[in-house]
């Protein structure tokens, strides 16, 4: 590791960015790179200035020589075999004061023997899966990694003055093992054209039971996956009613308040009365703006009517446009937005016939196409909201699906689960988002944490005993029908 500029990972990262770059060269080349990783994009961005090249640095480990990670090497070089305890007890160590009193130790001069000793005898406190995973990470093998670390922080640091690439560096103001909230600040002065956010309240991990951690005060923007025709919408608006005092307003399709001369062709106006009289506006950018400037909380679909009336085998995948206007709107309003997913409509129903086979059936296909020319617009697309223009998305998966009702098979009753991801900021980035490629980042963070939270309900619900409808019967039966129903561990 002596010669990091020459190790395999960089040439590996280097041979692909230049392959990329000589097949798209007037697109930019994004690398996200966390700790090494960021010192690794730094290094070649640095070996490559005339490629344009746009980085992403979490919690860079550029502050290694300032963290406490560097006094492991010695511990661990002087440790005897039998006092080894592996990366998972200094994790733990660095949480509390422990390392922090060993190193104030160093710094004082006691002999570095006394003060293993003294980690030693704190090692009886380790839970015993702790233990476990420590054997898996021998001694040589971490200090192969903090050698790597210390290596890659040297040259990344020795280079920053050839780094041209425009950078975000995401600081956490609770990063136990890298003072990143810091460095973030310095990586902001000495690269040229580098912007640095910091996030406060990152890497506590904590996750609320309930609707605890939901802001109170607006505006605040709901934007999360869209379940098979809707059917999470009513257990989640009552129950922030009734848990929060919290009026959820829902940009809706226009289809539920308007209707035309043609009015046989679609269902009663009569039939969506409960939907409006739950604070529903048909979705367009002037009422998302009346909603924002009223500081209330909005509901938003992306994917619309493509999600709620998906095909065989979509579940829970996530149908969103382009665009990303409502991230803008948002921002000029300073808006929490809040991404949530929502999972269990597998456990309720399944497509069996939908939209293509539809289009198959002469009469089923002219009927969907004289419904949409009746509309004037291409109605699973107005779900979108298009929040700054009022514009209809006319391409793409979102838009190239009319109006239909998707046959379903009911299954036996399942459990709706619901998990609300932090809240995102977006005061004081008015100026900031109105940059169009700026305002996409931040919207493809929002779609990839609706992802993370679908998979984590897919994932936890696994462990749900009350997932089947007898369970939670008998529990019921037992408790009472008014009790409420345990679920997964948090």
């Amino acid at each position: 590791m002596g010669s990091f500029h020459g190790s395999g990972l960089v040439k590996l990262v280097e041979r692909t960015v230049r392959s990329e770059n000589y097949h798209s060269p007037n697109r930019p080349i994004y690398l996200v790179g966390e700790s090494l990783g960021a010192c690794l994009a730094l290094a070649v961005a640095a070996r490559n200035p005339d490629i344009d090249l746009v980085l992403v640095l979490v919690n860079p480990a550029t502050s290694f020589e300032k963290s406490q990670l560097q006094l492991l090497t010695p511990l661990l070089e002087i440790m005897p075999i039998q006092h080894q305890f592996g990366l998972p007890y200094i994790l733990s160590l660095m949480t509390g004061d422990p390392l922090k009193m060993a190193f104030d130790n160093v710094i004082k001069g006691v002999p570095l023997q006394e003060i293993v000793g003294g980690l030693s005898q704190d090692a009886v406190v380790i839970p015993s899966n702790l233990n476990v995973l420590a054997a898996l990470l021998p001694r040589e093998t971490l200090l192969w990694k903090l050698n790597m670390l210390k290596v890659a922080s040297t040259y990344a640091n020795s280079h920053l003055h050839a780094v041209k690439a425009q950078t975000l560096v995401l600081s956490s103001g609770r990063d136990r093992l890298l003072p990143s909230e810091e460095e973030g600040q310095r990586l902001n002065h000495v690269l040229p054209k580098c912007q640095n956010r910091n996030f406060n309240g990152s890497e506590d991990g904590k996750v609320v039971k309930g609707l605890a951690g939901i802001p109170s005060e607006g505006p605040v923007l709901f934007v999360g996956y869209h379940m098979l025709l809707g059917f999470e919408l009513a257990p989640m608006v009552s129950n922030f009613l009734v848990e929060r005092n919290i009026f959820l307003r829902g940009l809706a399709h226009p289809i539920l308040f308007i209707r035309t001369k043609k009015e046989r062709l679609l269902p009663p106006l009569s039939q969506f009365d409960t939907i409006r009289a739950m604070g529903a506006v048909p979705v367009s950018g002037t009422n998302l703006y009346k909603l924002l400037a009223s500081k209330a909380h909005v509901l938003l679909y992306p994917g619309g009517g493509r999600e709620a009336s998906h095909r065989k085998g979509e579940q829970y995948k996530l149908f969103w446009p382009e665009q990303s206007e409502f991230v803008r709107m948002a921002a000029r309003f300073g808006a929490k937005i809040v991404p949530f997913g929502v999972v269990g409509e597998d456990d309720f129903g399944e497509v069996v016939f939908d939209y293509d086979d539809q289009m198959r059936i002469p009469f089923l296909r002219d009927y969907i196409k004289e419904v949409a020319d009746e509309l004037g617009v291409r109605p699973s697309s107005l779900d979108l909201s298009y929040c700054c223009d009022d514009r209809t998305e006319e391409h793409g998966e979102v838009g190239n699906q009319d109006l239909h009702q998707a046959g379903i098979r009911p299954k036996f009753p399942g459990r709706f689960y619901y998990y609300f991801g932090k809240p995102i900021e977006t005061e004081g980035r008015k100026q900031e988002l109105r940059d169009r490629e700026k305002a996409h980042e931040l919207y493809l963070q929002i779609k990839s944490e609706v992802e993370k939270c679908l998979e984590f309900l897919k994932e936890k619900r696994e462990s749900d005993p009350y997932r089947n409808i007898v369970t939670r019967l008998s529990y019921q039966a037992t408790h009472g029908f008014t009790s409420e129903v345990p679920t997964f561990e948090i």
